[in-house]
């Protein structure tokens, strides 16, 4: 009696695990990208006792060379997205550091402070 309940759960138990596995799918197709977003600020307030005659302390300074004002020397806001089959990133930057250090740089593209894309053509991808 005993061997004949062990047949049936043996066989039992391999009959549940050959539909558990034909019932898995992919699914990274329904699977919606997780968002982020991010973001930075660094205020800051100089005051020079040497008494600048313009508004900035010394032009060769890229950081904290506004004399007497409040200033944002950094600030950024980042949105990314990851998914098993893709992630990508866009960051933007603004204040007086992306102003004077950026300032050969064309229009809008001195704004940008990070962007990139990245797509996997693999089924399956597991980030770490």
């Amino acid at each position: 009696m005993r061997t004949v309940i062990a047949i049936l759960f043996l066989y039992s138990f391999l009959f549940l695990s050959i539909l558990e596995t034909k019932a898995q799918s992919d699914t990274t197709k329904t699977i919606s990208p997780k968002v982020e977003l991010s973001g930075f600020i660094e205020p800051y307030y100089v005051y020079d006792f040497n008494q600048p005659k313009t508004d900035y302390r010394q032009i060769f300074f890229y950081n904290h060379n506004r004399h007497n004002k409040f200033n944002i020397n950094l600030g950024f806001i980042k949105i990314s997205a990851q998914h098993q089959k893709y992630r990508a990133n866009i960051g933007w930057q603004t204040g007086t550091y992306a102003t004077d250090n950026y300032a050969n740089e064309q229009g809008l593209l001195k704004n940008i402070f990070e962007a990139n894309a990245e797509f996997h053509s693999t089924k399956r991808i597991i980030y770490g």
